[in-house]
């Protein structure tokens, strides 16, 4: 008979439940599930009317935005870096949408050369951070820049409206779901299998993990390190033109909402700046959360300034809970 065995037949019922439960907890996902939980059983309480029906279905279109562009940002956090040129990305793919869009006369031709300009320039963002070594908030807080002087060339200082198909799409719903939903679940599903489920993503995070040792193995880092920016490029792009199309104009701000809480749910959902580990599935779930709890705060009468403390502030209590399950393993 082993020690551990005999170790777990000589504990107390009390001792066997504490076990059970830093089991649980030491899954630095699992806490943004019991967050999700907590953050609508709060909001019946505090805010009752967030939580009917019709608000939430209002409220889902949004967190499956959310969802998409905090999909993108949370591989590129997995590579140790950070995309600040997700407003620009979501705002000029929006506007490009609708521009080529009405000239063409066809989305199906609108939504791919949109997608293509998105993904090469994300490239050129992994390129500039991993070929020419500049730090990565730098380099897209420069080409977010470049992208919103060329939102305003094109859209001339005035939002433009958008195509009518695109806007019939947004607002599709399959099932009773929205669309911008279901598009966000079938990204998180995506990305989630090619992480976790493939040789490619193995090297993803082999990659995020530690460079060095990457490359010693003869994983080509560069390759994986540009086209993770390309790709979160993408689903910036998709996210724009799905809120264009859903509130109906291609804003010259409509990426500006996105940025901080887009990173919130990055690290809300427990993925760490350390680069390697990560959840787009938990990030996903944390959009939800983050759309809720504005919507909380909303409801209860706050201003602008008094979401983005709450924000903040999720963010700080965020990664403090993330030590708890160290804290119980000692004990």
């Amino acid at each position: 008979m082993s020690s551990t065995y005999m170790e777990k037949a000589t504990m107390t019922s009390a001792e066997r439940i504490g076990t059970k439960v830093r089991e649980l907890t030491s899954h630095e996902f699992v806490w943004i599930w019991v967050g999700t939980v907590a953050i609508f059983a709060a909001s019946a309480i505090l805010a009752p009317g967030t939580v009917r029906a019709a608000s939430i279905y209002s409220m889902l279109p949004f967190a499956g935005i959310l969802a998409i562009v905090a999909a993108g940002q949370t591989i590129v956090i997995q590579q140790r870096g950070l995309d600040m040129s997700l407003a620009g990305m979501m705002t000029i793919s929006g506007l490009l949408l609708a521009k080529l869009g009405f000239m063409t006369g066809s989305l199906l031709l609108a939504a791919p050369i949109t997608l293509v300009l998105a993904y090469l320039f994300g490239v050129l963002n992994g390129l500039l951070v991993s070929k020419v070594n500049i730090t990565p908030i730098v380099v897209t807080l420069a080409t977010n820049a470049i992208l919103l002087g060329a939102v305003r060339t094109l859209s001339g200082g005035s939002p433009m409206a958008a195509p009518a198909a695109l806007a019939t799409f947004s607002h599709q719903t399959v099932f009773g779901m929205p669309m911008t939903l279901i598009l966000a679940l079938l990204f998180i599903a995506f990305i989630s299998f090619a992480t976790k489920r493939t040789a490619f993503g193995r090297r993803f995070v082999a990659v995020g993990a530690n460079p060095a040792a990457a490359a010693a193995a003869g994983i080509p880092i560069l390759r994986y390190q540009v086209a993770t920016y390309g790709i979160a490029a993408v689903c910036f792009s998709v996210a724009g033109m799905l809120f264009t199309g859903f509130i109906g104009s291609a804003s010259q701000t409509a990426g500006n909402d996105y940025l901080l809480p887009a990173i919130a749910a990055v690290v809300v959902g427990g993925t760490p700046f350390t680069g390697g580990r990560g959840s787009v599935v938990a990030s996903g779930v944390a959009a939800l959360f983050m759309v809720q709890l504005g919507q909380m705060v909303l409801a209860l009468g706050a201003g602008t300034a008094v979401q983005l403390l709450v924000q903040a502030l999720a963010i700080i209590l965020a990664v403090t809970i993330r030590h708890v399950p160290g804290l119980l393993r000692l004990k």
